[in-house]
C-alpha cells in the first residue's frame, strides 16, 4: 500500500521503500532509495536525508556558519551511519564539551591556538566538578572535533586547522590482573556455587568476554554439541535522547562492540560440562533465566558483592578479561587465536593492551641467553 504524494511504498517483501530527489543532472531528477521495516522508520530516514541535503547546500554557500551549526549537521549525518550507542556518545561530547567552548566560533576562524586553549582547558578543568579530564577522554573529544571539521571541509567549508590538531600525551595504561592465589581461590568458589552470578564470573574468567556481551548471552548461544559459545549481541545502558520521554537513560540490546567482536569461542571441556548442569530454555538469558536480560551495571554491583563476600579483593570486571588474556599468553597461546577469541580487529591491541608477561615469564626467557660453554 502506498502513501499518496509521499513516494513511500510498501514492497512485496514486506519492507517499506521511500524515494527522494538527491540531485539533478541535465535538468533531470536523480533519486535515492531508502528502506525500513515500518512506514514511520522509512519516513524518518527520508526526512533526515532531505534535511541533511538542505543544510549541506547552505554550508557550501556560507563559509561563516558557526561551529555549533556544523556540529549538529555532522551529528545528523552520523545518526544514519553508526550504532545508537555510538551516536549518543558523539552527541554527549558535542553538547557537553565542544558546544560550550566552541559553539559560537565561526568555523573558518578556528585556529591552532583555539584548539590548544580548548585542550588545556579540558585537561585542567573540563570535568563536571571542575576537575581535569584524562588525556584519553580529551583525545576522544578532539577526535570528534577533527571529524566535524573534516566533514565541513568535505562539504565546501574552509577548515585550515584540521591537520594541526595535536592530541595530549597519554600514559601507558597499567592494567590489573588477578594474582595466582586470588585467581585459584576464585575458581574454587565459583565451581562450588550454583547461582547465576557465579556462573557469569566463571564464563568471563575462562573466555575473556566483556560484561555487556555476558549480559546479552542466551542459552541458545551455546552449542553444547560442539562446545562453543557464540557472541552475537551486547546489552548496554545509554542516554535517552528522546525529548518526549522522562527517562534520562535506556537499556538497549544490540550488536557487539565491533564487527570482529561477533565471534565463536571454543569452550574448555570442564566449562561446557558445568554449563550443561545449569542449562535452561534457549530463549532465556543465562544471567537471569528469563527472556529479559540484566543490565551491566546491575550485574557489576552483584559481582562486587561477590568479591566482598568471598574476601577476594577489589577488582574491576574487566580484570577478568585481562587475567584471561595474560594467562593464555603465559600458557603459549598463539597471538592470532587469542586475538580472535577476544574479538580484536588485529593482534596489535592484544599485545599492547591485554598481554602483560609476568616477571617469572620474562626471567625464564632471559635465562635462555646463557652462553653455550658457561658453567
Amino acid at each position: 500500500m502506498s502513501r499518496t504524494g509521499e513516494n513511500i511504498f510498501r514492497r512485496k517483501d514486506g519492507r517499506w521503500e521511500a524515494r527522494y530527489i538527491h540531485h539533478y543532472e541535465a535538468g533531470k531528477a536523480k533519486y535515492r532509495y531508502l528502506y525500513g521495516a515500518t512506514y514511520e522508520e522509512v519516513k524518518e530516514k527520508r526526512d533526515m536525508e532531505r534535511a541533511k541535503l538542505k543544510q549541506q547546500e547552505s554550508l557550501v554557500t556560507n563559509d561563516n556558519e558557526k561551529f555549533l551549526y556544523l556540529a549538529n549537521l555532522w551529528l545528523l549525518d552520523r545518526k544514519m551511519n553508526v550504532k545508537e550507542s555510538t551516536y549518543t556518545r558523539y552527541h554527549r561530547i558535542v553538547s557537553k564539551y565542544l558546544a560550550p567552548q566552541l559553539g559560537e566560533c565561526h568555523v573558518t576562524k578556528l585556529d591552532s591556538k583555539t584548539v590548544s586553549d580548548l585542550t588545556v582547558f579540558l585537561l585542567e578543568k573540563g570535568g563536571t566538578l571542575g576537575e581535569g579530564l584524562s588525556p584519553k577522554t580529551v583525545t576522544d573529544i578532539l577526535c570528534v572535533l577533527k571529524a566535524i571539521l573534516r566533514y565541513g571541509y568535505e562539504n565546501g567549508v574552509s577548515c585550515q586547522v584540521i591537520g594541526k590538531i595535536r592530541y595530549p600525551q597519554r600514559k601507558k595504561r597499567v592494567v590489573k590482573t588477578l594474582e595466582d592465589e586470588k585467581r585459584i581461590k576464585m575458581e574454587q568458589c565459583l565451581l562450588s556455587s550454583e547461582d547465576t552470578v557465579s556462573l557469569g564470573i566463571l564464563l568471563s574468567l575462562f573466555t575473556g568476554i566483556r560484561i555487556g556481551e555476558l549480559c546479552g548471552l542466551r542459552w541458545s548461544d551455546i552449542d553444547f554439541a560442539n562446545s562453543t559459545l557464540n557472541i552475537c549481541r551486547t546489552v548496554e545502558r545509554i542516554a535517552d535522547l528522546n525529548p518526549h520521554t522522562p527517562n534520562r537513560t535506556k537499556v538497549i540490546i544490540g550488536e557487539p562492540k565491533t564487527e570482529s567482536s561477533v565471534r565463536t569461542i571454543p569452550l574448555p571441556a570442564f566449562l561446557a560440562k558445568h554449563l550443561e548442569k545449569h542449562r535452561c530454555s534457549g530463549d532465556c538469558y543465562i544471567l537471569t533465566g528469563t527472556t529479559h536480560p540484566t543490565e551491566p551495571h546491575q550485574y557489576y554491583v552483584r559481582y562486587r558483592k561477590y568479591l566482598i563476600k568471598n574476601a577476594i579483593g577489589s577488582y574491576s570486571f574487566h580484570t577478568l578479561r585481562h587475567t584471561f588474556a595474560t594467562r593464555c599468553v603465559e600458557m603459549g597461546f598463539d597471538t592470532k587465536s587469542l586475538s580472535e577469541i577476544l574479538g580484536h580487529s588485529g593482534i596489535t591491541t592484544t599485545l599492547s593492551v591485554y598481554v602483560h608477561p609476568s616477571m617469572q615469564q620474562k626471567r625464564a626467557q632471559m635465562e635462555r641467553l646463557t652462553p653455550k660453554n658457561a658453567v
